[in-house]
């Protein structure tokens, strides 16, 4: 039988690294790795030292979670006091603004270091081969798979956003807030308030088109590879459910549905490579809070006033019915009217 090019690629290169990637035994990395993209409080021996003893579940978080440098670091900001003089409240803003100067310089830090280890990682996936591809051969885990797609994405911000913190410093987040420009931010550096105010937008938009009942045709289709021709009011839910058109669209009344099509494809594609990688690592029970959430996030799930428990539970579901059901037909309806697995 005559082997397929990427089969051979694969055969390949597996016979000159001789282990299997995913595996939590071999899924040691270089220190400067570790040092990279490990938690910011984390040094890079204690990473790479500890992590053959490490337990199961730990070893199933590793490879599940995405490093921490892929997120903004911790934002520390002073209390206002009552009482304060003139001289003394001008100190705290001072220190307000210096502390998100700090937050930025280091969320571009860590960006920086994510951007010198992309191309190690890069030179882990075989010729011919898609991150895509070499995650659903075992290649990459689901850590180096997000990795590579943050990382990505966040170099591209990088240009403008740099040129919008030069000129505005500490008055970056209020102009970033107020003028609506979330989307030129890299992850690495967004503000909590940011990050809480996109999902509360997010969640109003999704409340508001199941509310209009856009999507009574839901189920007249659920093949993935037929994503033009669903039905226009499904098309509109699901982009407005997964955020892949602006609202200026609603707003101005114009709808691209021309555009849609495509980039819901390329989402289901996404998010059908991220189901097989958590069932794979061992299911939504290993991922951490703030992963949790944007693996909700990222397939029209509610998150805002819900426990961790409860988040995971509802994405052990998606997991679940992911076997019989198509994620079309699971952004189309609530959970709770989800079928039974």
């Amino acid at each position: 039988m005559l082997l397929s090019r990427q089969t051979f690629a694969l055969c390949v290169f597996r016979s000159r690294t001789s282990q299997n990637l995913l595996s939590p035994q071999n899924h040691k990395l270089p220190a400067f790795f570790a040092q990279a993209v490990y938690p910011y409080s984390t040094s890079s021996k204690s990473v790479t030292r500890e992590h053959k003893n490490l337990p199961p579940a730990q070893q199933a978080s590793l490879i599940l979670n995405p490093p921490a440098s892929t997120l903004p670091p911790p934002l520390s900001l002073p209390t206002l006091g009552t009482n304060l003089s003139a001289k003394e409240k001008l100190k705290f803003y001072y220190r307000t603004g210096r502390s998100y100067i700090t937050f930025y310089k280091t969320g571009i830090v860590a960006l920086w270091r994510n951007f010198k280890v992309l191309r190690q990682v890069r030179l882990r996936i075989p010729r011919g081969f898609s991150a895509e591809q070499a995650l659903r051969a075992g290649v990459l885990s689901r850590s180096d798979y997000h990795f590579l797609r943050r990382t990505r994405s966040d170099l591209f911000r990088i240009p403008f956003f740099a040129l919008v913190l030069t000129i505005c410093g500490e008055f970056t987040p209020l102009v970033v807030i107020f003028l609506g420009l979330s989307g030129v931010v890299p992850r690495t550096c967004r503000i909590p308030r940011q990050i809480d105010g996109a999902r509360e937008k997010a969640e109003a938009r999704r409340r508001k088109s199941f509310r209009d009942g856009t999507i009574s045709s839901a189920g007249e289709t659920q093949d993935i590879q037929n994503v033009r021709k669903l039905p226009r009011p499904v098309i509109l839910h699901v982009g407005r459910s997964l955020g892949l058109y602006s609202s200026l669209w609603d707003k101005i009344g114009v709808m691209p549905t021309l555009l849609l099509p495509r980039r819901i494809q390329k989402a289901v594609e996404r998010i059908d490579v991220d189901d097989f990688a958590i069932e794979k690592g061992g299911g939504a029970k290993y991922l951490s809070g703030e992963e949790l959430k944007l693996a909700a996030g990222e397939r029209g799930l509610d998150v805002i006033g819900k426990s961790r428990d409860e988040i995971g539970s509802v994405l052990g579901m998606w997991i679940a019915h992911r076997k019989r059901t198509s994620i079309i037909d699971l952004v189309c309806r609530r959970p709770s009217a989800w079928p039974r697995v």
